[in-house]
């Protein structure tokens, strides 16, 4: 008889205290659906969220990053009968608890798209960058020369770096995010309170920590970071405008490359990049191609789906009915 792989969870993002310590960013409750089968077992995490304008149907989202149903254990060659497997019994769950549609963002660098891919709707919604922190000597093999300059120069400037592991810098933090945010228009679904970030400091504890860039001891440029496993993100990062010169943002990314090699991790993602300085600013570190972002949907109860999507577009001509789901257009 062949023995079941278990891979565990490989990534922050799917485990369910991170789902509980996001789940207000989309205005719902964290669950995960654990799904066995003689085939293996499957973890999902998600949020449950009440349809707008009803009292007792609901959608899902995955939690805020990049996750979705994960195979934590499987007879080997059979994750597609699996995956199938899920699906039906997901099905059935959403029947049960009135959830009428479901929208997944798929993690590009575990690839669960692979297993799960084709009973989604799915479309692309950007790209991922990372640094592959195996490469060997990171500086030099994954950072661009400009990008090493940078570094230089920050060091040149007399910028120091700290790194904060329980959230004692979060005033600071939170004083140049906002900075951050004002200058560029950030949407408010990118924006978090200090006291949000203090109680994921509790919720994450161990698995988050901050990099603060100093210049004659005032702090200058900030980055959250959040780990698990073989994966660090650069998940928040913020710099004040009044100290761009000094390239402090290039020395914080390249501390969290030696923190990550440090302390065993194969990559560091950068996210996404929505302008073209961001992604020159994040393309200098890297010389790897970026994945693509990938998002699935999947509508649960056709009837009840179609009824409040139609009610939304006759109370809302404006609606935009290029959204999934329609309702929230």
């Amino acid at each position: 008889m062949s023995v079941s792989i278990k891979t565990g969870i490989p990534d922050i993002f799917f485990l369910p205290e991170w789902a509980e310590a996001y789940e207000s960013q989309d205005d719902g409750v964290a669950v995960s659906f654990e799904f066995a089968h003689s085939l293996g077992r499957i973890h999902y995490p998600f949020i449950k969220r009440l349809v707008p304008g009803t009292t007792a149907y609901f959608d899902t989202i995955t939690p805020f990053g990049l996750n979705g149903p994960l195979i934590t254990e499987c007879q080997p060659g059979h994750e597609k009968d699996l995956a199938a497997a899920f699906d039906e019994a997901f099905q059935q769950y959403c029947t049960d608890n009135r959830i009428i549609a479901e929208y997944i963002r798929f993690n590009p660098w575990v690839g669960n798209i692979e297993h799960f891919g084709e009973f989604y709707g799915i479309d692309k919604r950007g790209i991922a960058m990372y640094v592959d922190l195996s490469a060997g000597d990171y500086f030099m093999d994954e950072f661009k020369s400009g990008t090493r300059q940078q570094v230089r120069r920050a060091l040149k400037n007399g910028v120091t770096i700290e790194f904060d592991f329980t959230g004692e810098t979060l005033d600071d933090f939170c004083r140049i995010y906002e900075l951050m945010a004002k200058r560029n228009s950030i949407p408010e679904y990118y924006l978090f309170s200090r006291s949000f970030l203090e109680e994921s400091f509790r919720k994450l504890a161990g698995k988050q920590f901050i990099i603060n860039a100093l210049h004659e001891g005032k702090r200058i440029s900030t980055a959250l970071m959040v780990h698990h496993g073989d994966y660090l993100h650069y998940h928040l990062a913020a710099n004040d405008p009044a100290y761009f010169k000094f390239a402090a943002n290039s020395l914080v990314l390249s501390e969290a490359c030696r923190w990550g090699v440090d302390n065993g991790k194969k990559q560091l993602h950068l996210g996404g990049a929505s302008t073209e300085p961001l992604y020159r600013f994040k393309g200098g570190f890297t010389k790897t191609e970026p994945l693509d972002i990938l998002t699935g949907k999947k509508i649960r109860n056709a009837a009840v789906y179609e009824k409040i999507s139609r009610a939304k577009v006759a109370a809302d001509p404006e609606t935009n009915t290029a959204h999934f789901p329609i309702y929230r257009g």
